[in-house]
Order: structure tokens, then sequence, then C-alpha cells
């Protein structure tokens, strides 16, 4: 019984799955036709949609580091100093990337504030994971916190 349940379910779900696949690719084409027009051709939604989907990383293999070495012509590698090979860029420099709590935040919050219970239902995610999640979007000016009936909830800022 149990086992002709999970059949089922899992017939659904790849039903849906299927279903919805072609949406989501027409999506991301959009997505990249917005993109290639250029800056003044989104809305405030819009543009938070092509971050949330720049932002989700692509899965991809890393080439060992004597692979790409060798890849490199030789002529651009006698030009860079020893030290300065192996050197990575200063932290300053890398604009911080939201991670996929952040972004379900602020998923989340394009609906509407939440509080931190309703964030935790709606996300179904760990109560410490959204606190931080939280505190970096709070820090880094994405989200306002806001207070609903007594209690603090979150919104998305003016700026987001």
């Amino acid at each position: 019984m149990a086992a002709d349940l999970l059949a089922r379910v899992c017939a659904e779900i790849e039903g849906r799955l299927a279903e919805l696949r072609p949406a989501v690719a027409e999506y991301e084409e959009l997505i990249e036709a917005a993109d290639s027009l250029g800056p003044a051709s989104g809305s405030a939604s819009t543009a938070s949609a092509r971050s949330a989907t720049r932002a989700r990383p692509a899965i991809k293999a890393k080439a060992p580091r004597a692979a790409r070495e060798a890849a490199q012509p030789h002529a651009a590698k006698e030009a860079q100093p020893s030290a300065a090979r192996g050197a990575a860029q200063p932290r300053a420099a890398r604009k911080p990337r939201l991670g996929a709590v952040e972004l379900a935040i602020l998923a989340a919050l394009e609906h509407g504030s939440h509080t931190l219970a309703e964030l935790g239902v709606v996300t179904a995610m760990s109560t410490p994971a959204l606190r931080e999640g939280l505190r970096q979007l709070l820090a880094g000016g994405k989200i306002t916190r806001t207070s609903r009936e007594g209690r603090a909830a979150y919104a998305l800022s003016d700026s987001a």
C-alpha cells in the first residue's frame, strides 16, 4: 500500500515537472532577452527576478589547476610575475552574492511583509538560517524591519 502511494506521488511529481519545464525555459529566455535590451528595459520586479536568476549557480566541473595553466598561453604566463599568478582578488573588489536563504527570503517578501515565523512556514527553512539571512539582508539594505501587531516583521526596502 505504501509503495503504491509512493509510486503515485512520484508519478504526479514527474508529470508536473514535465509540464513546467517548458515554462521555466521560456522564463530564462525572457530574462536573457530583457538583459540584452539594457537596464532601462525592466521594472523593479523583473530586476529582482533577473538578479535571482543570475545568482543561481550553474553546475559545472572545475578543471584542475594544472589543466588550466596548461591551456594558458606561455607568453601570458611569462608576462605575469610569479607572485601574482596565484594571488587572489581582494575581497573588497568582489560583490557579495546572495545565497539560497537570502533569495528565498526576498522571494517571500515580494508578496508583502512577513514575521520570522511566517518566513519559516513559507520558506520551510530553519529559524537560525533565516535569522542569519535576515541579518545579511538588513545589513545590505535590501530589506527593512517593521512592526506589525506588536511583532517584528520584515519587508522589501524601497531600493531592493
